[in-house]
């Protein structure tokens, strides 16, 4: 069932899917960023540093993040406009990520009247229920039959 702008109010909660982050998923995120930082490839490095062995690339953890938040997947349009984040706690290889996002502005697009702009809060956890990113999501969103 496709969601439409009117669909969606302010205190709105959506909880993604859960994912487990592994060496693997960082292993190929270092091929396919070019990111080889030894904090992301040298657990020994990563100790040093302070951290209990490597961790996940920040952008790694948000790419993560935003593909299990599947529950705007049938929202009208739901095109991203604006993402924001700050890292708060290292992802490391076996923590599980889900996230919880909350609606905190609805409003229709003066320009656009077919189509309107929400903004979500976003916080990821891991298994520990630690907050490890927290931020802003702007997308979006079709309406019904404009204005």
């Amino acid at each position: 069932m496709t969601t439409y702008l009117e669909d969606l109010v302010e205190g709105l909660r959506i909880q993604s899917e859960r994912r487990v982050v592994t060496a693997a998923d960082i292993d190929a995120f270092v091929e396919i960023s070019g990111d080889r930082n030894p904090l992301h490839t040298d657990d020994d490095h990563a100790r040093e540093a302070g951290f209990a062995g490597r961790i996940a690339h920040g952008l790694l953890v948000v790419s993560v993040e935003s593909g299990l938040s599947s529950g705007a997947d049938d929202w009208a349009i739901g095109t991203y406009l604006e993402e924001t984040r700050r890292f708060v706690e290292p992802v490391l290889p076996g923590d599980e990520i889900h996230s919880v996002s909350e609606v905190t502005e609805v409003r229709r697009s003066r320009s656009k009247p077919d189509r309107g702009v929400v903004t979500l809060r976003v916080e990821t956890r891991n298994q520990r229920d630690e907050l490890v990113l927290e931020g802003t999501d702007v997308i979006m969103v079709g309406a019904r039959g404009g204005a």
